[in-house]
């Protein structure tokens, strides 16, 4: 999805979020769905209006995660349901009309089940009550064609999740039972698992926007002889609403894994029930309590995300749920990649981040790596103390920082230790940052491969020599260097195939020997035993990328 807009905005943080404003439109026209269908439009209106005023909404529209998105399409989902149920019970839909809603509800499902697995959570219930209440009613022909919607579900989400079902499972016990116990969200035999979300509900909503229309249902509901609160009074809308809410909470809180985040598609069917608190009130100065209510929720989102003072103000209405825009001093990963890059510019670097903060991570950087050409791509490595000494053995970039390393285990300091004190490493560059700390790089003094252009143009590809040592040690790696020249093409996508021969010379063996290999033929050596492998991958294993406008006429590679 988001990839036309990279296309047309090029790629930055910035084009990559404006995917968000689809869904914000999605989100929009379902509210107001809802509204309309459930009470009138003018419930619909103001619900998408204060859709724009909820923090909990404001602030996650601005990350870019799938939660937001996950949030429009389950009540995009909801909104068919509904019509699909009221206009069912009411019998009103034709047949052409009836299975066009049934084609839409089974897409909506189906794609709402890939945009996030827990869009289940919270249709899961209002389907089975549809499901439940169709056959008690005999209501056979719309059960058969919910079916049908289901089915079709399948088939849109079925060939995804039949082939990533093992990402699904591990990285699903990642998400949920590794980062619950990393954060200490409360175990589920607590009272504090099942009131976790209503605790924090508050905030999500603000207290304006949670007690002005609260109030405004207790004090006028009383008053059935108004005809427009009869409309709202009406039990059938709020059994349908108070099932999506109360599935929806249930299953959230019985995820061991908790985050505010992740109750957002309660938030929209929140807000026609705060939309009509808000049209409850009558007398005097009604307008002025709507829209004096809605005017300090659009202060409240202001000073939420801009620097403009009024901090105080703010946490007393609306607290915990400041996402400000920054407004200081750029932080350096742009600069880190170039440096990379103009270091290593025919190669793909895996950069090893060993800190793990919210501005310094491997995600960060992984993004302006693929900004240069997909050329560098970030790796939290060192996480575990057994493959500390193997993950510095084989990167060749790393970034430490010092002061706040950010959520990093114990392991982490070994590794930067190694880093910043062994003699195979130096410092190539480093950068202060915004918080007072100073970011360093390090690069490997004598790397795996190296590039250098040549100027004429060559045809096809040469192995100009092999070095090996004249003596080695017994039981240790011997070190092999291959020189290579060739087209570039042909270099990157190239591959080895190398038989390694043991030779004897006057009774002693000889280091190993390498001869290629062309085809099928064996090279015969002379005092040849029988002892020899074979050797066979990509040429500089598979790191040859080029950044735009650097790919070479002609290549000398060594590794």
């Amino acid at each position: 999805m988001t990839v036309p807009w990279l296309d047309l905005f090029g790629a930055s943080s910035d084009a990559a979020s404006l995917v968000l404003s689809f869904y914000s439109l999605i989100l929009l026209i379902a509210v107001y769905g809802l509204g309309a269908a459930l009470f009138r439009a003018e419930v619909g209106l103001l619900a998408a209006l204060l859709c724009q005023l909820l923090p909990g909404l404001y602030r996650y529209r601005l990350e870019f995660l799938l939660d937001y998105p996950l949030t429009a399409a389950v009540t995009w989902v909801f909104w068919l349901l509904t019509l699909f149920k009221v206009q069912a019970e009411a019998k009103k839909l034709d047949t052409t009309q009836s299975w066009g809603l049934t084609i839409g509800l089974g897409l909506s499902l189906g794609l709402a089940l890939l945009v996030k697995q827990t869009a289940l959570f919270f249709v899961f219930l209002p389907l089975l009550w549809v499901v439940v209440t169709g056959a008690a009613q005999k209501r056979w022909r719309s059960l058969f064609q919910l079916i049908g919607a289901l089915l079709l579900s399948v088939a849109i989400f079925g060939p995804w999740y039949r082939t990533n079902w093992l990402l699904m499972l591990t990285a699903g016990k990642r998400a949920t039972l590794d980062s619950a116990i990393a954060e200490g969200d409360p175990a589920l035999n607590t009272i504090e698992a099942w009131t976790y979300y209503a605790k924090i509900l508050p905030y999500l909503l603000s207290w304006p926007l949670l007690l002005v229309p609260a109030v405004g249902i207790l004090i006028y509901w009383g008053k059935t002889r108004d005809f427009q609160l009869k409309q709202f009074t009406s039990r059938l809308p709020w059994r349908w609403l108070g099932l999506f809410l109360f599935g929806g909470y249930l299953l959230s809180s019985l995820n061991i894994n908790k985050d505010a985040r992740y109750i957002l598609p309660l938030l929209p069917v929140i807000s026609l029930i705060l939309a009509v608190g808000l049209l409850s009130w009558r007398g005097r100065y009604y307008r002025g309590i709507r829209w004096g209510t809605a005017s300090l929720a659009l202060l409240l989102a202001t000073i939420n995300l801009f620097p403009v003072g009024g901090t105080a103000l703010a946490q007393v209405f609306s607290p915990h749920v400041e996402h400000r825009a920054y407004l200081g001093q750029p932080w350096p990963h742009g600069e880190v990649i170039a440096t990379i890059t103009a270091n290593s510019p025919y190669l793909q670097t895996t950069l090893g981040v060993l800190p793990s903060t919210p501005e310094i991570n491997q995600h960060n950087f992984s993004f302006y790596g693929a900004q240069a050409n997909f050329q560098v791509f970030g790796r939290q490595v060192g996480v575990r103390d057994r493959e500390v000494a193997l993950d510095a053995r084989s990167l060749h970039w790393f970034l430490t920082k010092n002061g706040d390393r950010g959520s990093v285990p114990a392991a982490q300091g070994k590794i930067e230790e190694i880093v910043e004190e062994s003699p195979e490493f130096r410092l190539q560059d480093q950068w202060n940052l915004p918080d007072a700390s100073q970011l360093k790089l390090y690069r490997r003094k004598l790397p795996t491969v190296e590039v250098q252009p040549l100027p004429q143009t060559l045809e096809k590809i040469h192995l100009e020599q092999v070095q090996i040592p004249v003596q080695a040690p017994p039981g240790q790696p011997i070190p092999v260097t291959y020189y290579w020249i060739g087209p570039w093409q042909a270099l990157r996508s190239g591959l080895v195939i190398l038989t390694w021969h043991k030779q004897i010379k006057n009774g002693e063996p000889l280091l190993n020997s390498v001869n290629q290999n062309r085809g099928n033929q064996d090279l015969t050596l002379e005092n040849k035993d029988k002892s020899r492998w074979l050797h066979d991958r990509a040429l500089a294993m598979g790191f040859l990328r080029a950044g735009l406008n650097q790919t070479p006429n002609g290549s000398f590679l060594r590794h």
